[in-house]
This record gives structure tokens, sequence and C-alpha cells, in this order.
């Protein structure tokens, strides 16, 4: 958000707009701050209202400048007031917005731009006031518990798993499963297993990660259901957890295709596939 001083007064208040757009993986698109103040720090696209703009017209504008996207404005979410060099003050109306056309990229004075995961946004710095903003109008909401983690992510047949640092989300199938005896942490109600490898899945920077964020969709709205953090680790072929969940991990398997010689799913997995657990992170 860029405001240009031609023509503001000391003590004026200048209407300006902000769009919340998120993606079908429940991620939040932010632009970095390319002036002061808090230039480099993380925010809603968005700005200053023309003379004879509409609110929405703005938005459509601002967006469209920041991020190259086309939006399409849904309803208020909120509205909050920012203090602005020279005694002015920001009179800001953050929107819903949904993209409807465009490539992303960084534009006017937004220095970078980027879909970021809830609730953590990827460890950037946001500008003042923005996570308690969100907070505050429901975009954002406090850690789901682990019992609604584990109901919602065991009906779901399709996650996103959201890997800091990535631009894109990764849809992957899985299964919820709780390991008892095995020696894991943590205990019931569980966590979610998924495979990748050679004719599998492929879910990119998964490896190095030690944490991602995962999103449940709505299979009635389309949207996020539930939004949680999950710490990552591998499961080492032949362990007792291993044994736990290769065959429900099998059986949740379609449409498998074998090479020439295959016989089996898991000798499959332990030569050349990882099977990954995340846990939720509270």
């Amino acid at each position: 958000m860029h405001i240009e001083d031609t023509g503001l007064m000391p003590g004026q208040r200048i209407p300006c707009v902000g769009a919340v757009i998120t993606d079908r993986a429940g991620r939040l698109l932010l632009i970095q701050r390319g002036h002061e103040p808090e230039a480099g720090r993380w925010s809603l696209p968005g700005g200053r209202i023309e003379p004879g703009e509409s609110d929405r017209q703005a938005l459509v504008r601002e967006v469209r400048e920041e991020t190259g996207l086309v939006v399409a404005p849904g309803r208020l979410i909120g509205t909050v007031e920012r203090p602005w060099p020279g005694g002015r003050v920001l009179v800001i109306r953050d929107y819903a917005a949904e993209v409807t056309s465009g490539d992303l990229a960084a534009g006017d004075d937004a220095a970078d731009v980027r879909w970021v995961g809830l609730p953590g946004f990827g460890g950037l710095p946001l500008t003042s006031g923005l996570n308690e903003a969100l907070y505050e109008w429901g975009v954002l909401t406090r850690s789901p518990s682990v019992a609604l983690i584990a109901e919602a992510t065991r009906r779901a047949g399709v996650v996103w798993v959201t890997v800091p640092g990535q631009r894109t989300a990764s849809p992957v199938w899985h299964i919820w499963r709780t390991v008892d005896g095995a020696g894991v942490d943590p205990p019931a109600p569980g966590a979610a297993y998924l495979v990748t490898g050679s004719g599998e899945q492929p879910a990119p920077g998964l490896a190095t990660a030690d944490q991602v964020t995962v999103t449940v969709p709505s299979k009635e709205s389309g949207g996020a259901l539930v939004i949680w953090t999950a710490a990552v680790r591998t499961v080492e072929p032949g362990s007792a957890e291993w044994d736990a969940v290769i065959g429900p991990l099998v059986a949740g398997r379609r449409n498998a295709v074998f090479a020439a010689g295959e016989t089996s799913l898991a000798d499959r997995w332990a030569r050349s596939g990882t099977v990954y657990c995340l846990t939720p992170v509270r």
C-alpha cells in the first residue's frame, strides 16, 4: 500500500481498501511492502481509493497493480485505522475477494507477493496489527483441538500440504492412524500418514521440512475446513510403526501400477519410497 503525499494534509483521514484473498488450500495472499513505513514487512494487497472510485473499483485496481491478479470483490470483512506519517490516518476497509484471472507477479510498490500458509505465515514478518485484525475478523482461528484435527483429517480423502518457503501447496492422499504400542509420539488420537516416491504422489520439499501446514478442505464450500501445523518425520521400514501403517496405506492406494516383476507395494515403498508421519503440533 503506497500513499502519495500530493495534496494530503496533516490530520487527514485517508480512505483505503484491502483484499483478503485465500486459495483452495486455505493460503492467504500477501504482498511485501516496498516502501516505508514498514518496508520489507508483509501485508494484504490494497491501497488508497482514488477520487471518483467506489471501494470495489479501488480494490480491483489495487490488487491488479500489486499482484497481477484480477479479483471479484466480496463482503466487507472489517475496518481498521492506522496512523500514517504526517499525522494522517489510514481508514482501511478490508474486503473478501476471489481471484478470477491473471498471473501472480509483484508490481506497483510491492517488492514481492506470495501465497502463505496459515496461521504461521511461513514465519514472514507482518505489518503492525495485521495478525490481530485477522484473528478478530475470524480469518484466522486459534489452533484447532487435536480431536477436531483427527476427525476432519480422517474423513478427508485428500489434504493440502504447504512446505514453508514454497509458493504452491501439494494435494496428497493419506490415512489417519493411531499407532498403539509402537513407541511413537504423540499418542492417540493419531497422525496422518502418506507415501511418496517412484510411481507415487509428489510432495516437493517434504523431505527437508521439519514442519508443514496441513489444510483439510471442506467438501461443501471448497474452502478450508481445518488448518493445522504438523511435525514431519519419516517412518523406518521394518519398524513397529511401519508394520502398523503399511497395511492400511496399501489398502488405501487406488489404481497402483506395477513394474515388471513387482507384486508388492510395501516392498516398493521400502526400496524406493518414503512413508511420512504428520503429527499435530500444539
